[in-house]
This record gives C-alpha cells, sequence and structure tokens, in this order.
C-alpha cells in the first residue's frame, strides 16, 4: 500500500450503507478500489496472498473494512474469500446476512467439510467462510499447524484471502498468525484511535515479526480527507511510525 495510507470516508452505520452496493457513493467506492490497487502492488512479488485485517481496538470497522474490500477484489474478476478469523466476536455473518452455524470453528473440529464451511458465490467471485460458534480456545486454533494446511489449500483455489482478525490490543491472535499470512492491512478510526494505541500495536506486530503493509483510515470527512491536522495523521514505513 502507499506509504500514506488510504482514507475512507464516513458511511451512515446501517446494513444497506456497511457494504457496498449500487448505491454506495462514489467517493466511498473509488477509495477501496485505491486500497485494492495499493494491495496488489504490495502483494505483487508474494506467491501467497493472504491478507490479515486488524485494528488497536474494538468497534474500529475492521470487520465492514475487510467486508468491503473482499467485495472490491471480487469485482474486478479475482477469485476472492473472506475468513471471519475473530474467533471471539464475529461480525462478518451480520454483515452479509448469514447463519453462522458452520464455519471456521467447526472446520477445526472436524465437524463439517469444507463444502459446508465455504459459502459460494456470495457476490460473483465472493466466497466466505464465518467464524462458526465460538470455540474455547480460539488463539491455539489459528496459530495451529491445521490452520497453516487450511490457507496453503485454500490459497491453490482463491487468488486473494482476506482474513478478518480481533483487535491487537485487545487478544494476541492476529500477531499469532504472522508466520502463515502475506501482511496485515491495519484499519485506524478516524476521531478514535489514538497514537498511544497505534504505536502499543505496532510495537505488538514487531515483536511477532509480522509485516504490516498499509493502514486503512475509516470514517474520515470527506470534505476533509486531504487536509487533516498532523495530529490526526499516520504514515507507515516498513511497519514503523515515520
Amino acid at each position: 500500500m502507499s506509504k500514506e495510507g488510504i482514507y475512507l470516508p464516513n458511511q451512515i452505520d446501517t446494513k444497506e450503507k456497511n457494504l457496498l452496493n449500487p448505491q454506495t457513493p462514489f467517493i466511498i467506492a473509488e477509495a477501496y478500489k485505491t486500497a485494492r490497487a495499493n494491495l496488489i502492488f504490495s502483494l505483487a512479488t508474494s506467491a501467497k496472498k493472504v491478507i490479515v485485517v486488524t485494528s488497536a481496538n474494538s468497534g474500529e470497522g475492521k470487520s465492514t473494512t475487510v467486508s468491503n474490500l473482499g467485495l472490491t477484489f471480487a469485482g474486478m474478476g479475482a477469485s476472492t474469500l473472506i475468513i471471519d478469523a475473530d474467533l471471539r466476536k464475529p461480525s462478518v455473518h451480520k454483515l452479509f446476512g448469514l447463519d453462522n452455524k458452520a464455519g471456521l470453528s467447526t472446520l477445526f473440529g472436524g465437524f463439517c467439510e469444507y463444502e459446508y464451511a465455504v459459502r459460494e458465490n456470495i457476490e460473483e467471485n465472493l466466497d466466505i467462510i464465518t467464524s462458526g460458534p465460538i470455540p474455547p480456545n480460539p488463539a491455539e486454533l489459528l496459530v495451529s499447524d491445521f490452520m497453516r494446511d487450511i490457507l496453503n489449500k485454500l490459497s491453490e483455489h482463491y487468488d486473494y484471502i482476506l482474513i478478518d482478525t480481533p483487535p491487537v490490543n485487545v487478544v494476541t491472535d492476529s500477531q499469532l498468525m504472522n508466520g502463515i499470512v502475506s501482511g496485515i492491512v491495519f484499519v485506524v478510526w478516524e476521531g478514535g484511535t489514538t497514537h498511544t494505541d497505534i504505536n502499543k500495536a505496532l510495537r505488538s506486530i514487531e515483536m511477532a515479526n509480522g509485516r504490516v503493509l498499509g493502514f486503512i483510515k475509516a470514517n474520515c470527512n470527506a470534505k476533509g480527507a486531504k487536509n487533516y491536522r498532523k495530529d490526526n495523521y499516520y504514515k507507515y514505513s516498513d511497519g514503523k511510525k515515520s
């Protein structure tokens, strides 16, 4: 992604407005396309295109962001899979209006096969694996050899895999996946995420040898997207704040 990141204008908090659709304002749709283009560039040399999307704290728009990124990648004809790996507080199934009886946790437990866990053609070129019922040991599941095997297998069938994970400053789940994913996209909430939150999260990711691809700043005022005050402006280069 670009050094200065991507800014996403505020969206009205309704199900209809959370996901991209034909009525989505042009500026929002274009912001996601810009994020997509930067991610494609960042992963150009990566054999696998497995992207974790996370944030510092809860309620900062990561699930909406990962869902709309998935729709944007699928919209260009790329076979795309969204995995809800937030096994503590899942929400991707709610955004798409899906049940959550089977998903990642039931795959782990051997309670279902891939064909039951993968929801195919939610939109053209877009499949989804919801979280499934909340398990008692989410962190152990995400760092397991089985998770590595799942991602390796799925990478053979999808151009891009986008994974929603819990916030970095709340639990360590996303950091544990650093060794099996291509990189991390960090969602920052305008007017909510602080420099302290960002620095703490980046230190945790760095200690776990994670690769930050860039950040997406959500809930922005479209009129001020090109004129942020210095104290509200974040830059990343090689996972460090500049």
